[in-house]
């Protein structure tokens, strides 16, 4: 299946997945920075998370700019609701939405 294929709802759904393992990922690295986890979960966690930390950010330094300020403000780091109404119309937005998302997992999963 290639994503081009996949609902906008579905690409929602799995951008919103990549961030939050994302934010997932950075709390166990700072707290293995931190000293707080165990050695055994540590030994798991060193690679894990620094390959997914890394496939993120590899991922989004591949969008440009409008992608990346979209997927910025609607999945990571999100805005207030409507940050986009003085920006975009909404189909505007929906079609802008779509296509970084889809960028975006591209990238992520080397589609």
């Amino acid at each position: 299946m290639t994503l081009s294929k996949v609902s906008f709802k579905d690409l929602s759904a799995m951008t919103e997945r990549v961030a939050r393992r994302y934010f997932l990922a950075r709390k166990v690295a700072q707290l293995k920075a931190d000293r707080l986890i165990s050695e055994q979960l540590q030994e798991v966690s060193d690679t894990t998370c620094d390959i997914y930390l890394t496939k993120v950010l590899e991922a989004f330094e591949t969008l440009t700019e409008k992608e990346r300020n979209l997927i910025n403000n609607e999945f990571f780091f999100q805005s207030y609701q409507g940050w986009w109404k003085t920006i975009y119309t909404t189909s505007t937005f929906y079609r802008y939405k779509k296509l970084a998302m889809l960028h975006f997992l591209e990238a992520f999963y080397h589609v």
